[in-house]
């Protein structure tokens, strides 16, 4: 592996542990909010006469689909990473043990050769942008894939990783609007 695959397999479950408790408290809020929007609508459609009252309930459930994506999405990342260790990198003190191959040559410098040729190509991979969205995330991506050694080194990048940005920002979103369509829902129940 690589020092790019091995700092991403150091700096990646390190945030998402850092953002594991944050995380809860969105999906924790995006979740009330949203499921007292769909309650409310539940009830509005329920008790009312035309398809229009089952309106507030319809935006709920499509309010609800980011926050089951971010949801689904979340578990299986901090499943992958969980298995990762956060390992310390030691500093050689003055005994240096240099390692000769069997022609007589510093093995150090055929990984240094290696580690420029894979930052190269992930630099080219990264400079290729042909999704229709999102295009510069998905270069990210697959350069980062390229620098780690595949999914098999770096499993927490086999997910497409717009797919989760669009997913937290809905999460985001639901919150606010989930609110909101609470409060007009009960006006219009109180009102009925």
């Amino acid at each position: 592996m690589t020092a790019a695959g091995d700092m991403l397999n150091q700096v990646v479950p390190t945030l998402v542990r850092v953002a594991r408790r944050p995380g809860a408290l969105l999906l924790s809020a995006a979740a009330t909010a949203v499921g007292i929007f769909a309650l409310l609508g539940l009830l509005l459609g329920t008790d009312g006469s035309g398809w229009t009252a089952w309106i507030p309930f319809g935006l709920a459930a499509v309010l609800a689909l980011p926050v089951l994506v971010l949801t689904v999405r979340r578990a299986r990342l901090q499943a992958q990473t969980h298995d990762l260790d956060l390992r310390q990198t030691l500093v050689g003190g003055s005994r240096e043990v240099v390692v000769v191959d069997s022609n007589g040559r510093d093995p150090s410098r055929y990984a240094l050769q290696d580690e420029v040729e894979t930052l190269n190509a992930a630099m080219a991979e990264g400079a290729v942008r042909t999704a229709r969205f999102l295009p510069r995330v998905e270069a990210a991506q697959r350069a980062a894939l390229v620098a780690a050694g595949g999914t098999v080194r770096a499993p927490y990048l086999a997910d497409d990783l717009r797919v989760t940005i669009l997913a937290l920002l809905g999460t985001l979103a639901a919150v606010p609007l989930g609110t909101l369509g609470a409060v007009v829902t009960a006006v219009l129940l109180l009102a009925s």
